[in-house]
């Protein structure tokens, strides 16, 4: 944990140094257009690598999202990376997960499934001194025909073979993903930078109240260690620290509302 909030920490201040300064709306878009281009090329090739030298049966790597056109990067972009295996081909969750890992140093991740067949792997990976957000979605070569290619999305082979518009009339043999469960804390605390420095402040405040609440809950079983009990008929008057406090976060301040982010992480 002492790690996560470090790396989130030394990101922030990297952040602050080098963007926020005073510019117009328009300076500072195509500013963080231009390095967001520069700086998710070669996180993308790095990914494609890694994926197909480890991950046993993969068919293609479909790209999708804003980096299909520069002109929508920014440096919180995306990277949307759909994962087709081979016709017939299973892999397991864990394999596919160590694979997605060994990209970088995770901050954090979140994990959601689709259907027996297909899931998305959400993680805010740290490489080379920048933050990337990198959701893979893994599916088997029947849900990609069935499923996935009908969808409504531009999208772009950027390794192996397929046909987007391919179609078949039989279904891959099935397989079953085995559970993963993972903590999703620092990924809610790169998700809110991330909120914030795009202006929603709503879903950033969402996301630092939701990331308060875990804090206090930690503090309430603190509390039971030091009372001997989880059962409190009375409380202590217990307040939250100074440093992060309601009342010191100030969405009209960007700087100040990173500072408070690093102080609660």
């Amino acid at each position: 944990m002492l790690t996560g909030s470090l790396v989130i920490i030394l990101h922030y201040h990297n952040f602050i140094s080098k963007h926020v300064k005073v510019k117009t709306e328009d300076n500072m878009a195509n500013m963080q257009s231009k390095k967001g281009i520069e700086r998710m090329k070669p996180f993308l090739s790095h990914v494609i690598n890694v994926i197909a030298a480890q991950l046993e049966g993969v068919q293609a790597l479909v790209l999708r999202g804003s980096q299909q056109t520069d002109s929508v990067i920014d440096l919180w972009s995306d990277t949307d990376l759909v994962i087709i295996l081979k016709p017939l081909f299973c892999t397991n969750e864990t394999d596919f997960v160590r694979v997605i890992n060994s990209i970088g140093f995770v901050i954090g991740c979140e994990m959601y499934k689709y259907s027996e067949h297909s899931m998305l792997y959400r993680t805010a990976i740290d490489y080379e001194y920048s933050i990337h957000m990198l959701d893979t979605q893994i599916c088997s070569y029947g849900d990609w025909i069935f499923t996935e290619s009908k969808k409504d999305q531009p999208s772009t082979v950027v390794y192996g073979n397929i046909e987007l518009d391919e179609r078949i009339t039989e279904s891959a043999r099935p397989c079953s993903f085995h559970s993963y469960n993972s903590s999703n804390t620092w990924f809610k605390y790169f998700m809110a930078i991330k909120k914030f420095a795009r202006n929603d402040n709503l879903i950033g405040l969402h996301l630092l109240l939701d990331l308060i609440r875990e804090y206090l809950v930690i503090e309430m079983m603190e509390r039971d260690i030091r009372q001997g009990t989880n059962i409190h008929r009375l409380g202590y008057g217990e307040q939250l620290p100074d440093t992060i406090k309601l009342s010191q976060i100030d969405v009209s301040d960007k700087k100040e509302i990173y500072d408070y982010i690093a102080r609660l992480a």
